[in-house]
């Protein structure tokens, strides 16, 4: 037997944890040279319960989990992360957000606003953490119960533009029920997104879909308008988790965040 694709990565996932197979093995409660034969190709289909507890050894993430666990030829769901996921997503990313001179805030796969910097504060002008902490962005975003889209200057362009990017998504949660759910719950509760949503066209493919090159314009009281591009950087270990930077687009709101900058 050779090695398998999923052996060279469990072994890949183990040197980077910085663990011995005797080590794993111990703390997986698995037999002397399992894990060995695993890596190897000599055991072609491990149990998935017997995978499970190695992951868990090795301390692997959601992603790394289910790469390993497809690449054995196991069905892997995407739920929502829990608690305990977000804390660490949470800590994962402050270096990120912090480093950034722009509105940068992180997401979960349910879109739902997790932690941000102090521009997103200044560009939303309200405090994010007890108004806004916690929702899906879309809601934030298309519902004007939350005072954010009547500051979006150009909705007819960039309204259309995220959603083609959210179908994008859909497509790799495979139809899991909470991202159903969330949906169904935006087009009950939220006019403004379901009239976007009923106007898009839902079969017409393109190939850079996953998020929207049209860029989002504010035109904030005492300010005026500011254009950033938004770009999307999705975590390593937990692809789940994702940083959304807004780059200023123009030499008028870079100026404005060297302003709140300082």
């Amino acid at each position: 037997m050779g090695y398998t694709s999923g052996g060279i990565r469990l072994r890949t996932l183990r040197e980077e944890a910085g663990k011995t197979q005797l080590e794993v093995e111990l703390d997986a409660s698995l037999g002397s040279g399992y894990l060995q034969r695993v890596e190897s190709g000599k055991v072609q289909r491990p149990e998935r319960e017997t995978l499970e507890r190695i992951l868990a050894a090795l301390g692997a993430r959601y992603t790394e989990r289910r790469d390993v666990l497809e690449m054995f030829g196991y069905i892997v769901d995407t739920p929502l992360p829990d608690a305990a996921e977000i804390e660490w997503a949470v800590k994962a990313c402050q270096r990120e957000l912090q480093d950034v001179s722009f509105p940068a805030y992180l997401l979960d796969c349910g879109h739902r606003l997790l932690a941000w910097n102090g521009f997103v504060d200044a560009l939303f002008n309200l405090n994010v953490a007890a108004s806004i902490g916690g929702i899906s962005i879309l809601r934030v975003l298309f519902d004007p119960r939350y005072k954010i889209s009547p500051l979006i200057h150009n909705p007819d362009e960039f309204y259309p533009a995220s959603l083609r990017a959210l179908r994008y998504q859909m497509r790799l949660f495979h139809g899991e029920q909470w991202y159903v759910e969330l949906i169904n719950e935006l087009l009950e509760e939220c006019p403004n997104f379901r009239r976007y949503w009923q106007a898009a066209k839902p079969d017409e493919v393109y190939p850079t879909a996953a998020r929207p090159l049209t860029p989002i314009e504010f035109n904030l009281p005492q300010i005026g308008l500011l254009i950033f591009r938004l770009t999307s950087e999705s975590f390593v270990q937990d692809r789940r988790f994702r940083i959304i930077y807004y780059v200023p687009a123009d030499a008028v709101t870079l100026r404005q965040c060297a302003g709140w900058a300082e």
